[in-house]
């Protein structure tokens, strides 16, 4: 560890120096600096003996200790110090003081900086008219200035002894990331709508809570700036911002960042020494957002929905037609006639929009019935709103299985040397850029015999050429697509194709 006496504008400089690479984010505090409106607030006197007096001006001197003589000697080791503390999660890396300070006999003017372990680091040439002292280093916990006692039989005198600091300049590291806790009723249970709130209970025991913010899919929609000890972007206070903050923020559903459907929250909160990934801490959550499905004038208690013909889950054919039938009851289980019911889907695996397809009224028996067109794998939510804040859902599971369509060209006339083309088409949305292949059957297998991936209608365009043809065959193809990430269906394959090729 390096120290050494600067000049008497160190302290200014240390502020403006450039800091060691550490883990944690990097901040300067400033002590009993009158120039930045800096005072005491950190700095706490302790005395082993009453006759160590403490005196604290920063706007002269700085923070004092003298000694009072008495007739009978202090005793050894006894002292009176001003320290300063780094806060939990921080320690100090660099520190520097403007001092004055002598001895007179045997009391001793003092300045250390206690280490992580409870080894102390005192630093030479205290003594001396106004000056400056620096200390750089790592784990540093404290700073004190003392007068002590430093003979073993005890010290008579020390009028005349004295020490004074002032402007105490400090760069810290927070390697503490703050702690979030998520409420609020934007992330009670259900689907949520209109004007939501959104409770934030931020802690950091390091240099403090500087800032919340809040994101939406991905866009910023609200921060907050808490208010700090601060001048001029340096701390005037060690621990500079609040510990322990709980804002509130008025969250609209309806505005354009929000989509009807799951959305994607997401909160940090940064402490203030955000340079490193060590001082921010942010949590994500998944809200389900409804403003489209519109209220029910009649409510019920109890929603039930289904596939019609079977439960809650279904596997189709990408062209298939598929229904969703349902009942609303009150809290009797008898059925609620008028009921307003809201059908809305999600296509699976692609993270778009949901989208309200039917608000059906239930009939006379309780019931309702909507069409769900053929289509890709969707989540089904059949939802009764029976108030701004009052929703009974229920969420389905249709797995579409992909039905490609093959092509071939020519149909007829081929013979053993001649070219088929195919055309292979697969089911949208996000058809683009997938891979298709062909398949022919040979000897009670099937190979595939050509590959390519599709255009951005979901087209694939490929050819094979007969070789091996000997007299009249008559051969079978089929198209491929298999399960690929953002393709919302299962794997699927074509009808047969047949084509008869002659051979010599």
């Amino acid at each position: 560890m390096k120290r050494m006496i600067l000049t008497a504008s160190l302290a200014l400089a240390l502020l403006a120096s450039s800091s060691p690479a550490a883990s944690g984010g990097i901040y300067k505090a400033i002590q009993c600096f009158e120039r930045l409106g800096a005072g005491r607030s950190d700095a706490s006197f302790q005395a082993s003996s009453e006759r160590y007096r403490s005196s604290a001006s920063c706007a002269s001197r700085g923070l004092g200790v003298t000694h009072l003589p008495r007739r009978a000697r202090t005793r050894s080791g006894h002292f009176g110090a001003w320290t300063l503390t780094a806060p939990g999660g921080t320690d100090i890396i660099r520190a520097a003081a403007s001092v004055m300070a002598a001895r007179d006999g045997a009391h001793v003017p003092q300045i250390h900086v206690g280490l992580d372990g409870g080894a102390r680091d005192p630093l030479a040439r205290v003594e001396g008219s106004r000056h400056t002292v620096d200390w750089a280093g790592s784990g540093g916990r404290y700073f004190s200035g003392r007068l002590a006692c430093s003979n073993r039989r005890g010290c008579g005198g020390g009028r005349d002894a004295f020490i004074y600091m002032r402007r105490i300049a400090f760069t810290l590291r927070d390697v503490t990331a703050p702690r979030i806790q998520l409420g609020g009723t934007l992330l009670e249970p259900g689907s949520r709508r209109g004007d939501q709130v959104l409770e934030v209970n931020a802690l950091d025991s390091g240099s403090g809570v500087r800032s919340i913010s809040i994101e939406v899919n991905g866009a910023p929609i609200q921060a907050r700036v808490l208010e700090c000890h601060l001048n001029n972007g340096v701390a005037i206070r060690l621990r500079p911002c609040p510990s322990a903050t709980t804002p509130q923020f008025e969250i609209a559903t309806t505005a354009a960042d929000f989509r009807q459907g799951p959305n994607q929250i997401q909160v940090c909160a940064s402490d203030f020494a955000p340079q490193a990934t060590a001082n921010r801490t942010c949590e994500t959550r998944t809200v389900r957002i409804d403003n489209e499905c519109p209220l029910s004038d009649v409510a019920g208690s109890v929603l039930k929905a289904r596939f019609k013909g079977a439960g809650t889950e279904m596997t189709s054919p990408s062209n298939a037609v598929n229904h969703v039938a349902g009942t609303v009851l009150d809290a009797g289980g008898n059925p609620v006639r008028g009921a307003r019911v809201c059908i809305a889907t999600r296509v699976s695996a692609t993270g778009g929009a949901e989208r309200v397809i039917a608000t059906p009224l239930t009939g006379p028996d309780g019931r309702f019935e909507v069409r769900l067109d053929a289509g890709p794998s969707r989540e089904v939510r059949i939802a009764h709103w029976r108030g701004d804040h009052d929703v009974a859902e229920r969420f389905l599971d249709l797995r579409s299985v992909a039905l490609p369509r093959l092509t071939l060209q020519p149909r007829r006339g081929l013979t053993n040397g001649d070219t088929v083309r195919f055309g292979v088409r697969i089911p949208r949305p996000s058809a683009a850029n997938r891979e298709v292949a062909v398949e022919a059957r040979s000897n009670g297998r099937w190979i595939r015999i050509a590959s390519g991936h599709t255009n951005h209608r979901g087209q694939w365009n490929g050819s094979y050429r007969f070789q091996n043809t000997t007299g009249t065959r008559r051969y079978a193809f089929r198209a491929v697509v298999g399960r690929e990430p953002g393709y919302p269906y299962l794997p699927g394959r074509s009808k047969i194709r047949r084509l008869t090729v002659e051979g010599p």
